[in-house]
């Protein structure tokens, strides 16, 4: 079937695999998450095949014993319009896919707001003031192992940090001037783990939460 990484960091606890099973009553679930930034194209019916029929069919399943989540992943405004996301409904279902739930990652974003702080709150996320440019400068320290990678703001306090952050959001900074990065490890050799990013400022309105 699938096998990723077999790392025991990426392994679910048995209470949360129980709760798991809780949430979903035990039925397999996939996800199609397109952005719509854009129309979809040949690589999307690709991936409608796998998370609809094929991902079910490989672990010895009927597609009807699971549900598939037909997710839009609205959370970069410059590029996204309702043309877009009425477009990408109307493929999916001329190409005869049945979403068992349609979300928008947008309709979350107070609670990912909430889960911003708490990781603030518990040391694991900083506001960076480093450019973009910056970022790679860290990012060769850590590829050639010369020099520190890290952010000179990696250290600041929970408060320093949520006062900055809360800041962000009231538009005191310029887009750029300021981020939110996971406080995780600019020296593992993976290079998803180097301090991602996780918000950003964006003076655009959202096409459907608007400027909230």
């Amino acid at each position: 079937a699938f096998e990723a990484r077999d790392l025991e960091s990426a392994k679910n606890s048995k209470e949360l695999l129980a709760e798991h099973d809780k949430v979903t009553g035990g039925r397999m679930r996939t996800r199609f998450p397109p952005e719509p930034n854009g129309y979809l194209h040949i690589g999307h019916a690709k991936s409608m095949n796998l998370n609809f029929d094929l991902a079910f069919r490989m672990l010895g399943k009927d597609p009807t014993e699971g549900d598939t989540i037909f997710r839009y992943d609205d959370t970069n405004p410059e590029a996204e319009s309702h043309e877009f996301i009425d477009n990408q409904g109307e493929n999916v279902r001329w190409m005869g896919w049945k979403p068992a739930q349609v979300t928008f990652s947008s309709d979350y974003f107070d609670v990912l707001y909430g889960l911003a702080e708490r990781l603030i709150e518990e040391g694991k996320a900083f506001v960076c003031h480093q450019s973009a440019a910056d970022m790679e400068v860290s990012r060769e320290h850590t590829r050639h192992k010369t020099g520190d990678p890290n952010s000179p703001w990696r250290n600041r306090t929970p408060e320093e940090n949520m006062r900055e952050f809360r800041r962000m959001r009231d538009g005191c900074y310029a887009a750029g001037a300021a981020t939110l990065r996971l406080k995780i490890d600019m020296h593992s050799p993976n290079p998803s783990m180097w301090d991602p990013v996780a918000y950003r400022i964006k003076y655009v309105a959202h096409p459907r939460t608007g400027d909230k």
